[in-house]
């Protein structure tokens, strides 16, 4: 399949069924916040119809941006939180919009999606790096040694590196005489006993 059209269909895909989602939720949550019965079908209708409309242009414009600019970065969620704040304001308000409410909503709605889209990333990011210590992490708990977890990010003291650490490193990252030597005896047997296998 072409990959432009693989693209589109995904970005009508994901639009279409973010919006029914958010459209649903819209009622439900519109329900429950309305107060007498007769304007509680009203209420519920009027979220589902603006959030529904809100994700729509929000992932529409989201993909579209990904898929023509071909990377996934903090423009694509500045315009498309913009986009999505429009479109929230024109739905609401008509063409009786004033141009403060639309800056505002605009602004907002991008100052929210950037946040969200830095969060990830800073997320990610943690979990990317956290990952290059997962034997050094088990290593220090079974030693009781948690507390020099720290010490050894610092160092950049990873896992491809422990077979290769002598004192000096531990002495270079602040690790006191007695727990270098568990940590050198501990990565000796350990290495031995993987080699025997």
């Amino acid at each position: 399949m072409n990959p432009t059209l693989y693209k589109l269909i995904e970005i009508v895909f994901m639009t279409v069924f973010g919006a029914v989602l958010v459209g649903i939720a819209g009622l439900v949550i519109g329900g429950q916040l309305a107060i007498d019965s007769l304007g509680q079908a009203q209420y519920a209708r009027m979220w589902a119809r603006d959030y529904s409309t809100f994700v729509a242009a929000l992932s529409g414009i989201e993909l579209a941006m990904s898929a023509i600019r071909g990377k996934d970065d903090i423009t694509n969620h500045l315009v498309s939180g913009s986009g999505a704040g429009l479109a929230l304001s024109f739905l609401r308000q008509g063409f009786k919009l004033r141009p403060a409410h639309a800056l505002s909503s605009v602004a907002s709605f991008a100052v929210i999606q950037a946040t969200i889209y830095k969060v990830k990333e800073t997320i990610k990011s943690r979990n990317a790096q956290d990952a290059l210590y997962t034997e050094a992490r088990a290593m220090l708990s079974k030693l009781c040694l948690e507390d020099y977890e720290k010490n050894f990010k610092k160092g950049h003291l990873t896992d491809p590196t422990l077979p290769l650490l002598t004192d000096r490193e531990l002495q270079e990252v602040n690790i006191p005489p007695g727990a270098r030597l568990l940590i050198l005896d501990h990565i000796k047997r350990y290495h031995k006993m993987e080699n025997r296998e």
